[in-house]
């Protein structure tokens, strides 16, 4: 692809990629969503080949992508970059004091809202939590959606947590939170310093990384291009990512 060849010269590159929708097919439920030893063989040797320069980047619970990627040298930022492993090492994006009770107090209230509805489920997270709404039939979603978005409204406006839709499920975190806020922190740990970084993702949380990195490094959608989006290119599913990962492979290895 153009863009590989056009990255920069004589910079080493650090390589963001989001799990689901990106690495691997949505579906309906995560547990699902395994990656395919083609798959790991690609992410195992661009670990190698970037000297462990690659996170994945997740709204995934950080111990979810560990067991789903254990890829020696790999990198995990999980819970939408709230929790990660960086370098071996356990690393947390500083958020809001809010009191660690809060989340389950909101658990509890919207369990009880949704009580005799179908089709839904809650995930809970580290520091926050998500409602998926995946297997719930059209008619029983309007339902769901009815009691979800006027709930969801006072929760924003109360301030403490700030609500990120996805396809399917809505998320609750901390103020804070995004995975753009702990990847503008990445870039500046002395380890990755002049890093050309490049991110790929398919999602609403992507557009925050996205957004940090305008003018730094290169971005990539992947999926729908009928909606707007700070990336600055696109790929049109998960198989093309993994085409773009074998092809930059390749550019490194002939690099050498």
């Amino acid at each position: 692809m153009a863009a590989i060849a056009a990255l920069p010269q004589g910079r080493r590159l650090l390589l963001f990629l989001d799990y689901d929708g990106t690495l691997v097919e949505i579906a309906p439920r995560p547990e699902l969503a395994q990656p395919t030893p083609p798959l790991i063989r690609i992410l195992t040797r661009l670990s190698s080949l970037l000297n462990q320069a690659v996170v994945v980047v997740s709204g995934r619970p950080l111990a979810d992508l560990q067991a789903l990627l254990p890829i020696s040298g790999l990198n995990y930022l999980g819970s939408h970059g709230a929790q990660g492993l960086l370098g071996g090492r356990p690393w947390n994006l500083e958020a809001s004091d809010e009191k660690q009770e809060e989340p389950h107090a909101l658990v509890a209230e919207l369990t009880r809202n949704l009580s005799g509805l179908n089709g839904w489920w809650l995930e809970k997270k580290t520091p926050g939590f998500a409602l998926h709404y995946r297997q719930a039939q059209p008619t029983e979603e309007k339902r769901i959606m009815a009691v979800l978005e006027p709930w969801l409204r006072r929760v924003v406006h109360e301030g403490r947590y700030q609500v990120l839709p996805g396809r399917k499920v809505v998320e609750i975190l901390p103020q804070g939170v995004s995975k753009g806020a702990a990847i503008q922190k990445i870039l500046l740990f002395p380890r990755f310093s002049g890093f050309f970084p490049i991110y790929i993702g398919d999602d609403v949380t992507d557009e925050t990384a996205f957004q940090a990195l305008q003018g730094q490094g290169l971005t990539v959608k992947v999926g729908d291009t009928g909606t707007a989006s700070a990336a600055a290119l696109a790929l049109a599913n998960p198989q093309e990512v993994r085409r773009f990962l074998e092809l930059l492979v390749k550019h490194l290895e002939d690099g050498r």
